[in-house]
């Protein structure tokens, strides 16, 4: 994924209060670290999607349990730092767990173009990352969405290739469904039963394209897994 910032860290900010932001857009991108605001999550990964270099940060109050399955879907799609935004308010014990969870580092609330400058500063975007995922025969393309087998390339649809995703990143361990209702999104009526369904057609598609070569199981309680 190419950035769309142009040669300047991008970053995304995740909140919906007022508060968060000291600045306008213009003097964000004068200061060379343009930010776009999403007051929901789903559109801020979205974002991310489209912008493979761009940062996240987290200010949108989100529990311990959520910030960290927050974090497990932002991975894949954000190739710069995840930060988590603070306040006076914000407890140790909260920035712990962001710390926990794989964020890089914090920043002070309201974020001023001055403190995000600075925060690009400390942490630099690296080189880029391999953006492919081998397990058994298979390879899954990142970037193209994509699922290789010998010779042969397999498109999946945006939500089948986001649970597959999921799930091998989280091998050997399992990925619980409440994780990949969350990756799926806000905007669908019931966000668990679209998870089975569009794990019966990905199951389905695998058994087709590369027979054996990429069994999920079920694990009871836990959620979904690549089967050893």
């Amino acid at each position: 994924m190419t950035s769309l910032s142009g040669g300047d860290p991008r970053f995304v900010l995740h909140g919906r209060s007022s508060e968060i932001l000291r600045g306008s857009f213009a003097e964000f991108r004068h200061a060379g670290v343009p930010i776009t605001v999403h007051a929901e999550i789903v559109d801020a990964l979205a974002d991310l999607a489209h912008d493979y270099e761009a940062s996240l940060v987290l200010a949108g109050g989100e529990s311990v349990d959520r910030l960290a399955a927050i974090v497990q879907i932002a991975e894949p799609v954000c190739g710069g730092p995840i930060f988590f935004g603070v306040s006076e308010d914000t407890e140790t014990s909260m920035i712990e767990a962001a710390m926990r969870a794989g964020m890089r580092g914090t920043i002070r609330l309201p974020i001023t173009p001055d403190r995000l400058r600075e925060l690009a500063r400390l942490h630099p975007r690296t080189g880029p990352l391999d953006r492919t995922l081998r397990f058994g025969e298979l390879t899954l393309d990142i970037t193209h969405r994509s699922l290789r087998w010998q010779k042969h390339a397999l498109l999946l649809p945006p939500r089948e290739f986001e649970l597959l995703h999921q799930i091998v990143r989280a091998y050997p361990e399992s990925v619980s469904i409440d994780t990949l209702a969350l990756a799926f999104g806000s905007d669908l009526e019931d966000p668990h039963a679209s998870v089975r369904v569009a794990m019966t057609k990905l199951r389905a598609r695998l058994a087709t394209f590369a027979p054996a070569q990429a069994l999920i199981e079920t694990v009871r309680v836990a959620g979904y897994r690549l089967a050893s």
